[in-house]
């Protein structure tokens, strides 16, 4: 998307204008973000002279790679949210993990301020933060008709089985219900609010 589009400005300007009025109502809000290291890329030898002074020599080595995802708010970093693991084909950044870690520090922040404050996190447009629920799903190109058939029926449409594959589809793409993501149905559960960036935005 060129970031001179029509939908990428007024993306911005939604964004901004959520934030102006969650501002002007003292809501709480954190802005979390996602990062990667490999431990072993810090320096950790110096050749120093009397004057403590030297250059980088060298490094340990590039070791496992680690996920670091944390929140600031407009005072400091929430430490209590820091969340750093290693990844490896069993353990990395993704939407279950994420859903945990959300669902756990929506709860902790609840408790934290109480039970009547507005709270609100910001979030980027990561694909593990952007699941949909099952029942916000869209149906895939490459289902066969009996999915097809399947998903019109769990969306109570009426449909003519004698339907081709592309007629289905035609239908079923015309019906996708709104998006609604887990993410925001865990925050929910203690009343928290996400705001998500703007495409192509980071904090």
């Amino acid at each position: 998307m060129p970031l001179d589009s029509i939908s990428y400005v007024a993306q911005r300007a939604s964004y901004f204008r959520r934030l102006d009025d969650l501002r002007a109502n003292g809501v709480f809000i954190y802005y979390h973000d996602e990062t990667w290291c490999n431990i072993g890329e810090e320096k950790r030898s110096r050749w120093i002279n009397d004057k403590d002074e030297g250059r980088l020599k060298k490094s340990d080595g590039e070791g496992k790679r680690l996920t670091i995802s944390a929140m600031i708010n407009e005072n400091d970093f929430h430490k209590e949210s820091v969340d750093i693991f290693a990844c490896d084909e069993d353990h990395s950044m993704n939407s279950t993990h994420f859903i945990h870690w959300i669902e756990k520090f929506a709860s902790h922040l609840r408790l934290l301020h109480g039970p009547s404050v507005r709270i609100a996190i910001a979030i980027d447009n990561a694909t593990w933060h952007n699941e949909l629920i099952d029942e916000a799903k869209p149906p895939k190109r490459s289902w066969r008709n009996d999915q097809l058939q399947q998903w019109r029926k769990e969306h109570e449409l009426k449909y003519d089985t004698t339907l081709k594959k592309g007629e289905l589809l035609q239908i079923a793409f015309s019906h996708i219900p709104p998006k609604r993501y887990k993410t925001n149905a865990v925050a929910s559960l203690f009343n928290v609010e996400l705001v998500r960036l703007p495409i192509k935005h980071c904090v």
